[in-house]
């Protein structure tokens, strides 16, 4: 993310009902123990509103702890400054490259929602997500596993004007796989979980207009900073124009972001 008030305008909103549904439909197949005082983590919390006003509801009664990590600073800036409270807190941290000594077998719960497609190696990020589980504890993720998305990032990114300002880098992991599905259950497999669900879903956020679909590339490209002021117009205008767009009720064209999603839960033993 880049800019954290423009994704909360345009791409949080979008974004809420989907994880409630997320929510009501997997958290009672995690839950467990009776206990009051549980500890869960949110990997990519971003600016803290959906750990805050999505997750912490779901779980408040049972959890003396719920910590939100990501590796941007003015997220958690951002998180810590409108959100933070007795029960919940936000913190700088790569959990995908190391776990910190403080959060090694700390929780029961660990959440991700629309984060985990920008970590390349899967195998070390849900070792770690294990590790940092209690015994018995469980995770709950949703992340892209293919999306049109992907291939509008590559292809803007390899237009000769933009290139010499966004550095290479690889994401999207499962892009190019056949099987995705059965890819990420073998890597959870192999990490050492149990109790394993994945499945793979189309879901579509609807109802973007231009500028907001504009204002959504703003808010979520890590390099938009890095193009120079005067291509910048053009930059946003060549990703709005590779999306996907209907005809509304008014008349006028309406965007819409598609993505393949991953749902995926697991427990630690």
């Amino acid at each position: 993310m880049n800019k954290p008030d423009l994704y909360t305008t345009h791409a949080t909103p979008n974004k809420i009902e989907y994880y409630r549904r997320i929510l009501n439909t997997y958290l009672p197949k995690i839950r467990h123990g009776n206990n009051k005082n549980k500890s869960a983590l949110d990997i990519g919390c971003g600016q803290g509103r959906i750990t805050h006003d999505i997750i912490l509801p779901y779980i408040k009664q049972e959890i003396d702890e719920i910590i939100g990590v990501d590796i941007t600073v003015p997220m958690i800036e951002h998180a810590q400054n409108t959100y933070a409270n007795d029960q919940i807190n936000f913190k700088l941290a790569n959990v995908a490259q190391s776990v910190p000594d403080d959060f090694a077998a700390r929780f029961d719960y660990i959440f991700s929602f629309m984060t985990l497609q920008w970590i390349l190696d899967q195998w070390s990020l849900f070792s770690n997500i294990l590790k940092m589980l209690k015994p018995n504890g469980s995770f709950l993720v949703t992340y892209i596993a293919k999306s049109k998305m992907t291939d509008i990032y590559n292809e803007v990114r390899n237009i000769e004007v933009y290139s010499p300002y966004i550095p290479y880098r690889r994401y999207a992991p499962f892009h190019n796989s056949e099987d995705p599905q059965q890819e990420l259950t073998s890597i959870l497999r192999d990490t050492g979980f149990e109790d394993i669900h994945c499945e793979v879903n189309p879901v579509r956020f609807d109802n973007y207009s231009r500028s907001e679909i504009e204002s959504f590339f703003v808010s979520i490209l890590p390099y938009y900073d890095c193009i120079p002021n005067h291509l910048k117009k053009q930059f946003l205008a060549d990703h709005a124009d590779r999306m996907c767009t209907v005809t509304g009720a008014n008349g006028e064209e309406e965007y819409y972001i598609e993505h393949n999603m991953f749902i995926a839960h697991g427990r630690r033993i």
